[in-house]
């Protein structure tokens, strides 16, 4: 009976995702939610811990990132990718996903790469190089990016995940270890993009956009002129990334944060979760008065509509996963505490199809570094897995997927009919892997 139950409430929880995968945006989190009401009043499970760190987290990167966005600071950055990525155009596969990867994991968000992607299609298009390549590499190390950013949720919620381990890392220490792993993974997903699909002038579906006059040669091509920006838009820009650099040197140097001693003489350390809350908030203020930001532009900025997004999707989806788990612990550890211990790569493996399922890398974490963490797998190593967070790019349904798609005139850049054989798939697979392998050595050092 246990196991009948136990197939039940799987099937609940792989429907709520796809359900929510299907119907996109928020609707990912309200199958969520829908699923922990299944599983508290049909299955009578007690309902799962919520991710309140991480939503709160998400909640005040966004409001610093948005306030950046309303004062032109967001314009500002793909100004200074535009200048890198056309400096170089003949290098474009390379300098595009490698620009996308330090721009995202700077911002903290993946949602930075929509307006770096007309440039790269233009700028690759211009000197007939096959969109697809650079677009299809830009938008996987999206993807990785978050796993190398001190700021974004996924890396807040590790943190604070892994933070009362014997063996816990600092900010610094993990950095070292995804973000070296993460570029080395880019450069060789970019490596192979060089080669990967027909040149312009063979490809059949480019021709035949080309002689309808879908799409015009590429010396007519041309980017199109941006609008002035505003005088604040780079002290904004330079604020935001000041508290970014502030979380890291704290982070990485935890002499530098205060403590506190209770009356059992327990010394408590402010924790890097409250520590990053805390400065983004500051950031977001600061930001506000010296670029000029009515409190209202925040709430209407762009990002914060992506944020509130992210909320409510990780809100639904994380706890309907935690409500699982918790009721099912002794069989799903048990199940996995064999195959872990053997092969504790498989927790990497997880964390790809929890991110692939949920499109979030902040529910990945939430599911599986838990998991990790009971089955004894240590902290460097948990660190290691954590660009397989990429895998949120595996099914085509992130807006950066669809926006390359919609922006590639070509017709290079493709969803494919059977669902996964779409553009993203393989510089996935590629930087994901080889990320993983190398994150997994200097896991050995760091550790």
């Amino acid at each position: 009976m246990d196991t009948v139950v136990i197939v039940l409430e799987t099937l609940v929880v792989v429907g709520g995702i796809y359900l929510g995968v299907r119907t996109g945006g928020v609707g990912l989190g309200l199958w969520g939610a829908v699923g922990v009401l299944v599983l508290v009043f049909v299955f009578r499970e007690e309902p799962g811990s919520i991710p309140s760190d991480a939503i709160l987290v998400i909640l005040a990167v966004i409001t610093a990132a948005s306030a950046m966005q309303a004062a032109g600071g967001i314009d500002y950055l793909v100004v200074l990718a535009e200048k890198v990525i056309r400096s170089r155009p003949q290098a474009i596969n390379f300098i595009a996903p490698l620009v996308t990867l330090l721009f995202c994991a700077g911002a903290g968000t993946g949602n930075i790469i929509f307006p770096l992607l007309p440039v790269i299609y233009e700028v690759s298009y211009e000197r007939g190089i096959r969109p697809e390549r650079p677009l299809s590499t830009s938008v996987a190390a999206s993807g990785v990016a978050l796993a190398c950013s001190p700021v974004s949720a996924a890396m807040a919620a590790f943190i604070g995940l892994t933070s009362a381990s014997p063996d816990a890392l600092g900010l610094g220490q993990i950095l070292l270890i995804t973000l070296p792993a993460a570029i080395i993974g880019t450069l060789a997903a970019a490596l192979l993009s060089t080669r990967w699909g027909k040149d312009l002038k063979d490809d059949p579906v480019y021709q035949e956009r080309l002689a309808n006059g879908l799409v015009k040669p590429p010396s007519s091509e041309t980017a199109e002129a941006r609008p002035t920006l505003p005088k604040q838009a780079k002290p904004a820009a330079l604020v935001f990334f000041a508290g970014v650099l502030l979380v890291v040197v704290l982070g990485g140097f935890h002499g530098l944060l205060p403590s506190w001693t209770d009356a059992d003489g327990k010394t408590t350390t402010l924790s890097l979760t409250t520590l990053l809350i805390m400065v983004m908030l500051a950031v977001a203020l600061v930001v506000m008065y010296v670029g000029r930001v009515k409190p209202a532009a925040i709430l209407d900025a762009p990002l914060t509509k992506s944020g509130l997004t992210a909320i409510v999707a990780l809100l639904g989806i994380a706890w309907m996963a935690n409500t699982f788990i918790a009721a099912n612990e002794d069989t799903v550890i048990g199940g996995l505490t064999d195959i872990a211990k053997d092969a504790p790569w498989f927790l990497a493996v997880g964390l790809f199809l929890v991110a692939a399922m949920t499109t979030s890398q902040s529910a990945s974490v939430n599911t599986m570094i838990p998991l990790g963490l009971s089955l004894g797998v240590g902290v460097p190593q948990l660190a290691a897995y954590l660009p397989a967070m990429g895998g949120v790019m595996t099914l085509p349904a992130n807006g950066s997927q669809l926006a390359a798609v919609e922006i590639d005139r070509t017709g290079s850049t493709r969803i494919g009919k059977y669902v996964v054989n779409h553009s993203f798939i393989i510089p996935t697979l590629v930087m994901v892997a080889v990320s993983v392998v190398v994150a997994i050595g200097l896991g050995l050092v760091v550790g």
